[in-house]
Formats: structure tokens, sequence, C-alpha cells
């Protein structure tokens, strides 16, 4: 019994060793795939790791994924015969000199005539020369050989055609080990992206997408030491921002408007912290006014008192609120006996005004007393929304069927250094056992997908609804 359960885990071991030997070769190859010399932005898809977090997916939750029988599989295998060679890592680049949101990639062919059956059937492409292929609004095209094929795809027309074939035949190229991409090349995430910029990771895990983007910060001037207030943990929606604009966004927003809430305004007010709470439903009761006729055939007012449920909503805002005062008077924008806002100005709910200590608050709760005390962090931007409470709440407002698949979103930014901000968030799902890349897929195609007339003709073993 010994003897055979050491020579089970030596098997075990050489398969393992085997498994990861296999995906670090195919790695090393996809560093050294030629990407132009002219790009100046890079997305890259991880299929290995894909395959992978999926795998152990399935592993883990078999229950989660719907079984299908001989025959179905077949079926989808022969579906899916693209005729491609799958790589470890697809690189779509943008190139310098090309219109914007314009990219190109380049796979490798291992059978023509399939991968022809499938463009001309699958992807409905128009035969425009012995080689050359195109949607019927030109934003996608293909150019190939017997090997390898070349794609270009963009939102508008534009002539690819001479970028392609330098593409197809790796001209002017240089291997992404060897180029300023060379960070994205030795990253795991599932997908990345760079440019001058951005750098960019995506990844799909059991019921979570974590995404982080490092960028250029053009626009604000995030707080030394950041602070906000404590807000309501259960709150639906929550949101602060402690930091200042940079003068070129407030003089680009200064153009002069009638409206009391406008960017002109706000850039005038705003004194280096925001924050936004919404806490739960609550009701608010309005006058509908309507003209009936009396016994004389006159037309005369009728007002009816009528109990509607809104959000709890409440704003806090640095500013000098004595000049903030002094203007919604001026304006006209605000009842100073009751605090209220001008319908005029805001005509979908009752929101109240009020403004002390050099902060002002509006809220659509007629007794909210902001607290002013403050607690350190690290981040100097934070955005929670809890979708499970907010489709609760769904009586006045209209969200799409597609988004209940969701639970939580949670963002967060902090400053890395001069001018430049990293941004981190994690999209929770209802469902926590099931990949949430195949969450979304299925959703795609049971949900958006048809909206979208999208031309996606497979079945995919797809997470059963808990």
């Amino acid at each position: 019994m010994v003897k055979f359960l050491k020579i089970t885990a030596a098997i075990v071991l050489l398969l393992l060793v085997f498994y990861f030997g296999f995906f670090k070769y195919r790695q090393i190859q996809a560093n050294r795939v030629l990407i132009p010399v002219t790009t100046q932005a890079l997305f890259k898809i991880n299929v290995d790791e894909l395959y992978k977090t999926i795998a152990v997916s399935y592993v883990k939750h078999p229950s989660q994924y719907s079984g299908t029988d001989k025959k179905g599989i077949e079926e989808k295998i022969a579906d899916l015969n693209t005729g491609l060679k799958i790589p470890a890592n697809i690189y779509i680049y943008g190139l310098k000199g090309q219109a914007k949101n314009t990219f190109f990639s380049r796979l490798e062919i291992v059978n023509s005539l399939a991968f022809k059956r499938f463009i001309l059937k699958k992807l409905s492409l128009i035969k425009k020369d012995t080689n050359f292929f195109q949607s019927t609004d030109s934003t996608f095209c293909l150019l190939l050989n017997k090997t390898s094929v070349a794609i270009a795809f963009s939102p508008k027309k534009v002539a690819v055609k001479t970028f392609l074939a330098n593409i197809l035949n790796q001209k002017n190229m240089v291997k992404i080990g060897d180029s300023k991409f060379n960070q994205l090349a030795d990253l795991s995430d599932h997908m990345s992206y760079q440019d001058a910029e951005n750098l960019s990771k995506l990844n799909f895990t059991d019921g979570k997408i974590n995404f982080s983007n490092e960028f250029v910060n053009r626009w604000l001037e995030p707080a030394a030491q950041p602070k906000h207030r404590i807000l309501n943990p259960e709150s639906t929606i929550s949101m602060w921002l402690n930091g200042t604009f940079k003068p070129a966004l407030v003089k680009k927003n200064t153009a002069v408007s009638a409206a009391v809430f406008s960017k002109n305004n706000f850039f005038k007010f705003y004194k280096g912290y925001l924050d936004f709470e919404w806490t739960n439903t609550v009701k608010q009761m309005d006058t509908v006014v309507s003209y009936e006729y009396n016994d004389d055939f006159e037309q005369v007012e009728k007002k009816v008192a009528r109990a509607r449920n809104i959000p709890g909503i409440s704003i806090n805002m640095s500013a000098n609120d004595q000049e903030v005062s002094n203007y919604l008077k001026s304006s006209g924008s605000l009842d100073q006996s009751t605090g209220k806002i001008s319908s005029t100005v805001i005509p979908l709910y009752q929101v109240y005004f009020k403004g002390n200590n050099g902060n002002i608050q509006l809220s659509t709760l007629p007794n909210a007393k902001p607290d002013f005390k403050m607690e350190s962090a690290d981040d100097f931007f934070y955005f929670k929304v809890d979708f499970k409470k907010l489709f609760k709440q769904m009586s006045f407002l209209t969200v799409s069927d597609n988004l209940n698949i969701f639970s939580q979103l949670e963002m967060h930014a902090k400053s890395i250094g001069k001018d430049k901000i990293k941004l981190e968030s994690e999209l929770l799902f209802v469902n926590q056992d099931a990949n949430s890349l195949i969450q979304l897929l299925k959703q795609l195609r049971n949900g958006l997908g048809n909206s979208l007339e999208l031309n996606f003709k497979y079945n995919i073993d797809v997470p059963i609804s808990k």
C-alpha cells in the first residue's frame, strides 16, 4: 500500500511538473512575439491563465456548470473549429498614425480551409479579393496567407490594408520582450493594457472581477493626508473625494451658465472635499395639482397630497457656506423659512439646504444633521454601491435586469507619486462559486447579446443560477 501511494505521488508530481513546465514554455514563447515598432498601445489577453483559472473553478464547483451529452460536446468542438492556433497570449495593438480606437492583431493559422469557412459562415465577412476579407460596414478586416492572418477593427471605416500587409509579413517589428511594453509581457493577469499614460490589469475569479489602473493624473490634486467623514457602512451608495481640481480643469469649465447647479458654480464653491451618501428609502409628501370643472362649468384647481418613496440622499461639500447661501437666496432658489431648494431647480425631489462651519449639505432628509468628524485614510477617493439594496428600491429606478447578477462594486484611488494615481476596484457577483467571466458570457448571450444582435452562435457551458 505504501509503495502504491509513493508511485501515485510520483506520478502526480511528474504531471504537475509537466503541466506547469508546459505553460511556462508557452509563456516564454509568447514573450518572443513580434509587435510593430510603431505600437503605442498594447492590449494583452493571457489565454493560459484564463484557461487555468476556469479549469480550477470547474474542478472546485462542478455543479455550477451545465452538463452536456457526448453529442453536444462534439457539436461544440466542431462549431468552434476556427482553424486558428490559440497562443498563450493574444496581443492587440494600436499604432501611431492610425485613427483613434483602431486596433490590430496577428494570429497563426493551422487549417486554412477551416479558417476560411469560419470567417465566411460564422463571421459573415465578405471576400474583397483573394486574401482580403471585410465586414459589410468595413470596420472589421482580415488579410491572410496560408499560415497567418492579420486583423484590424475600428469603429469607423478606415484604410488599413497596407498596415495589415506589413503586420502579416512582420515588417518593421520588434520582440515584445525588447520593446517598451516588456513590463506587460511579464504580467500574469488575465487581461492587461498599456499605453503612454496607463497600465491596467483585469482578473476574473470565482464570483469576482478585480480591476486596477495606474494612470497619469492631469486634473486633480489629491490631499496630501486624505481624510473623510465617517459614512454609514450600510449605505446603498457612498462616495467621498478629498482633493482639489487643477487650475487647467477649472478654467476649462468656467463657461457662464444660468443653471444653479452648473459646473462653473461647482468649481467656484468647492473647497477640497465632497461626499455622497444614499442611506435608505424615505417617504416624501408631494402636492399634485390637477384641474376639473365645477357645476358652473368653470375650471378650478384641485390639490391632492401624495406620498411616495424616494432615496434618502445627502451630499456634503466643503465650501464657504455663507457665500453659497447668499447665492441661492439671490437667485431665488432657496426658501429661507423651510430651507427647501426650489422645485424649479430640482423638480424630482424635495431637497433641503443647510450650511455651517465651512460645509454645505443638500439632502432629501429634512432633519439630516451632518457629522463633521473626520478620519484618516490612504485613499483620496472611494466609491461603493450595494446592488442588492439598490434593486430593492427599484420603485423609483429603471435598472436593467442584466445587473441583477452583481452584488457590490467598490472602488478606491490613491496617489502613487507626482501626477500619478492608482485606481483599484472589485466587482462582486451574487453567485460566488462560478467564474465571473463565464457568468458575464452567460448574461451577454441571454440578455445583452439579443439586444445588440451579436453574431455569437456558439453555446458555452454556463453556471446554473442559484
